[in-house]
């Protein structure tokens, strides 16, 4: 029931909708390119170029209570989508919807059957319960690999989570992939360290899940032994786990056994059965992140006792909708007050409608995206972006040619490979067909196991059949982009062509700082650290001549060390090598966004234009400054400091700033303040 990309770098990390603190700007309102109250002037550019920028902005925002998180850039545009989207949604569950919006009946139901709390309270754990006799009636092993395939084929991704995605090595075929997972705190560590507030918060999972189950209907006893018997089983999974910063190692998680070699890595699992049970008897063209997690699998399938998969199956269907406010909202709330204290930080639960915008556009995004997109994304937006890919892919070309690092034969593949990046901007050529989807208007439980299976039976029917280059893995209203590494393909979804990314009313030279950097760094995602294994046509191949590879780990170490000495808070250390290659594409989007900026300046002279009494090279950083102002509830900032490969916004604005001569030569910064590293300390890659 929750979705798991294939490779693909992102921008940001995938975020929950979020409540601004003021009303939005009315659609079309223009804003401004620049935002003068945001602005700290009485900070040192040099000393602090965030708080410089974003100071005025943070001192008088406040995250909405709803929030754990709030940000000048993705939160309030995404916050304008929503609302966007909410009146698309309406419209078509009232039976309003235009005529032209493909399966307008199923978007209209999918949200109705969302929005209708009377309806959810009415019916009660009724579909819980029914969902639950399934898993009670396990009475052998067969048995419990039926259960597994079927809430596998709704979705569900316990223990483990399945995809289809490219072969690494072969970027022709499609193939499964089995992940790690199961686990319902969000890493590993929680389980296994007692560094900082795990064993709290360890404890705080217990209480939750004794609490969750009796909510549920469970007698004191049962829901004892049930939660127990999760912890255990859990807490075992997790030490099969491998980090998040080793699972991005492309050559690490690329291990193609197929369904032989699957069997015997687990062999008391019955791969056969459960396949079949999938509607997919004959595939066998598998891969598996974690060896160790796969074998552990097997193993307990065979030696837990069944009580304790029930419990397991039992309470993640149950965690799963309470997730989705599919059922009481008792469970709900409960829900809701472990994560906000271990996790969020949220003092409310979201309105009812942005939640459900949110899960419709999750479950059926690219029906929702097309109708947003006739109505909100103009051919302006597609076409100014699209020239500007190209002017951002003409700076990398001209770097690529400037760097004495890089030797003949890598930075001719180098070349071919940037040659062959395929750009998506705005939609898809063709859209997602919804027709086998069955929408029931009366439960909204039922629509989340739907959903559910409509994109597990469309992810395996992928397997064995050529590749679908034009597939997106996000929909068009989203506030995001990406970057993946085996489609050698940069996605650019029409949500984030907005202000402040992309302002028709702002000079170039601030949208170049904005969207521009977002261009650029995606880009750069093709080279960095793990972008860098594969070839220009997406296979997991090492192109680099042994002496420029090593030169690139070691121009890399210099950023792991910068970003592993920021603290998230007080005490707690940013992973430096987790979001190594984040840093990478945000210090090489920045430099690749002021070159085209600046090439572009060259070609249309005349087309400058003041604004707040910054020079077009200033303006240009504000911009990229201010589009990421935020601010963070201290147990969201502590949750992403282990999960997040994305640093946080302070650190990426100083960060990759603070490395930029030409940002110091903008702001008149001496050698050695905090803003312009010393050019021995300082790190350079692209």
């Amino acid at each position: 029931m929750r979705r798991i990309l294939s490779f693909a770098a992102c921008i940001a990390l995938a975020a929950c909708r979020t409540a601004p603190t003021a009303p939005p700007a009315a659609p079309g309102a223009p804003l401004p390119p620049l935002d003068e109250a945001a602005l700290d002037r009485s900070a040192d550019a040099c000393q602090d170029f965030y708080q410089f920028a974003c100071g005025g902005w943070m001192a008088r925002t406040e995250i909405p209570a709803d929030r754990s998180v709030w940000s000048r850039g993705f939160a309030e545009l995404d916050e304008r989508n929503t609302a966007q989207l909410r009146r698309i949604l309406e419209a078509a569950a009232a039976g309003r919807a235009d005529p032209a919006d493909a399966f307008s009946g199923k978007v209209g139901d999918y949200f109705g059957s969302c929005m209708d709390e009377g309806g959810i309270e009415a019916r009660g754990l009724a579909d819980l319960k029914a969902g639950w006799a399934r898993i009670d009636a396990i009475a052998d092993r067969p048995a419990l690999a039926a259960e597994l395939a079927r809430l596998h084929g709704a979705g569900m991704t316990a223990p483990f989570g399945l995809l289809a995605d490219q072969d690494a090595k072969d970027a022709t075929q499609v193939i499964l992939i089995v992940n790690q997972g199961g686990l319902s705190l969000p890493d590993r560590e929680y389980y296994l360290s007692d560094a900082g507030k795990n064993p709290e918060i360890r404890r705080a999972w217990a209480a939750h899940l004794r609490r969750m189950l009796g909510l549920a209907g469970l007698p004191p006893a049962q829901a004892e032994a049930g939660a127990a018997a999760v912890e255990k089983f859990e807490t075992g999974l997790a030490r099969t786990h491998w980090t998040r910063a080793e699972l991005r190692d492309p050559a690490r998680i690329y291990n193609r056994v197929d369904r032989a070699g699957l069997e015997r890595l687990a062999p008391d699992f019955p791969w056969a059965r459960f396949f079949a049970d999938l509607g997919q008897p004959g595939l066998d063209a598998v891969s598996v992140t974690t060896p160790a997690f796969v074998a552990e699998v097997g193993k307990q399938f065979a030696s837990a006792p069944l009580d304790a998969w029930k419990a397991y199956l039992r309470w993640h269907l149950l965690d799963d909708m309470a997730a989705f406010r599919a059922v009481p909202a008792v469970l709900v709330q409960e829900r809701f007050a472990f994560q906000s204290a271990s996790f969020s930080g949220a003092k409310e639960l979201a309105p009812r409608w942005k939640h459900c915008v949110g899960v419709t556009d999750e479950a059926i995004g690219f029906a929702v995206g097309q109708a947003y997109v006739r109505r909100h994304f103009g051919a302006e937006g597609k076409d100014r972006t699209t020239r500007l890919v190209a002017e951002i892919e003409k700076a990398m070309e001209a770097d690529l040619g400037s760097l004495s690092w890089m030797d003949a034969p890598t930075r001719e593949r180098a070349r071919e490979k940037l040659a062959r990046v395929v750009n998506k901007v705005g939609y898809p050529d063709a859209w997602r067909d919804y027709g086998t989807l069955r929408v029931d208007r009366g439960s909204f439980f039922a629509n989340v196991l739907a959903a559910g299976r409509f994109e597990t039976t469309r992810q395996l029917a992928k397997i064995g059949k050529p590749v679908d280059r034009g597939e997106w893995f996000m929909s068009p209203p989203t506030v995001n982009a990406y970057y993946n590494a085996s489609m050698n393909e940069m996605v650019f979804p029409a949500g984030i062509l907005q202000p402040p990314f992309f302002n028709r009313e702002a000079p170039e030279t601030v949208n170049y700082g904005a969207i521009g950097m977002v261009v650029g760094h995606e880009l750069t995602h093709g080279f960095d650290d793990e972008g860098r294994q594969y070839d220009a046509l997406g296979n997991l191949r090492d192109w680099w001549t042994p002496a420029v590879g090593a030169e690139f780990d070691r121009r890399a170490a210099c950023l792991v060390k910068q970003y592993g000495a920021y603290e998230a808070l007080p005490g707690v250390h940013l992973d430096g090598k987790l979001t190594l290659g984040e840093n990478i594409a945000d210090l090489g989007g920045l430099k690749l966004a002021f070159a085209a900026m600046q090439a572009a300046r060259r070609a249309r002279p005349g087309a400058d234009r003041p604004v707040l009494g910054f020079t077009p090279e200033q303006q240009f950083f504000v911009g990229y400054a201010q589009s990421w102002c935020s601010k963070y509830r201290e147990q969201e900032a502590r949750r992403r400091a282990v999960v997040d490969s994305h640093s946080p916004p302070r650190f990426r604005v100083n960060g990759p700033l603070s490395n930029l001569p030409d940002f110091a030569r903008a702001f008149a910064c001496a050698e050695g303040t905090p803003m312009a590293r010393p050019a021995a300390e300082r790190c350079e890659i692209w």
